[in-house]
């Protein structure tokens, strides 16, 4: 399982998928990468804490490997996370899949986020890519025709393949006018198909509590002013009638392109729903198995 802080990261969705997995299932960390191989400092710089004037800690961007053994799951999982980094992303690929192989892994996810005309009244639209379409298919992803700029999780995605490795590649839709702030309703989305694809299940009450919280907190901003209110009534009519007559038909492309772009600008509750997701995260118990 792998996810990366950055361009493919909308909404933290997958980097915060993986560290709800990892702390709900107590997962124990067994490798790190030397972050001088990796990460420029000026874009990744360290984090220093202070005490009453006395340095007391550094921590390093890096990326890592955790390991969550699950005795009442069928099988184990192997997550990695990180900043997604600056330099030798093919090296970096390499290592991991091979590091997966070596740790008896059957096949590869990788997990992001993306921006997108979605409203988050509606359930997390996801894309998905596979090395082969079977094993995708319990999540319902939609498979989507694609030429252009990749991140990282692309560049592992492929590597499993070229190394034999089953590999599934997931996207969470992430609503736009919220892309400032931590959208819990889209890591609970990518956590619950991980769940799927793996029959590996994670305890998600909090989660889910964070994602409703989420969704009356926006809904709450967009209600104060009618113009947005009208614009995003929109967006939800797109997304019931691709509910309906699926993507890329002729009457969703129409209503595209008539739809015009919603800026709801800087929502007033962005920072209440960051530090609430943030806090959801501090808060979470592994032994906890609500």
């Amino acid at each position: 399982m792998c996810a990366f802080t950055g361009w493919t990261d909308a909404g933290d969705a997958a980097s915060s998928a993986v560290g709800v997995m990892s702390r709900r299932l107590n997962a124990q960390r067994c490798a790190t990468v030397d972050p001088e191989l990796l990460y420029t400092m000026q874009s990744y710089r360290p984090h220093i804490t202070i005490r009453d004037g006395i340095a007391d800690d550094l921590e390093w961007p890096t990326v890592e490997v955790r390991t969550a053994v699950i005795p009442a799951a069928s099988r184990d999982l192997i997550l990695v996370s990180g900043p997604e980094p600056a330099m030798r992303w093919r090296s970096l690929s390499e290592t991991i899949v091979e590091t997966a192989r070596s740790l008896g892994a059957t096949f590869v996810v990788t997990l992001g986020g993306l921006l997108s005309d979605v409203p988050h009244t509606r359930p997390v639209p996801l894309t998905g890519i596979a090395t082969d379409l079977e094993l995708i298919a319990p999540v319902g992803a939609m498979l989507p025709d694609y030429e252009g700029p990749t991140g990282l999780t692309g560049v592992v995605h492929v590597e499993a393949a070229r190394q034999g490795l089953p590999s599934v590649s997931l996207l969470a839709h992430v609503p736009h006018y919220v892309a400032g702030v931590p959208s819990p309703k889209a890591t609970l989305a990518l956590v619950e198909a991980v769940e799927l694809l793996t029959t590996v299940p994670v305890p998600t009450k909090r989660l889910r509590d964070a994602s409703e919280r989420y969704e009356q907190q926006v809904t709450e901003a967009v209600d104060r002013d009618p113009e947005r209110r009208e614009l995003l009534q929109r967006l939800e009519q797109m997304a019931d009638l691709r509910e309906v007559i699926g993507d890329g038909e002729d009457d969703v492309e129409e209503l595209t392109d008539e739809q015009p772009r919603l800026d709801l600008g800087e929502l007033p509750s962005g920072d209440s729903i960051a530090h609430d997701f943030q806090r959801f995260l501090r808060e979470q118990d592994p032994s906890d198995e609500g």
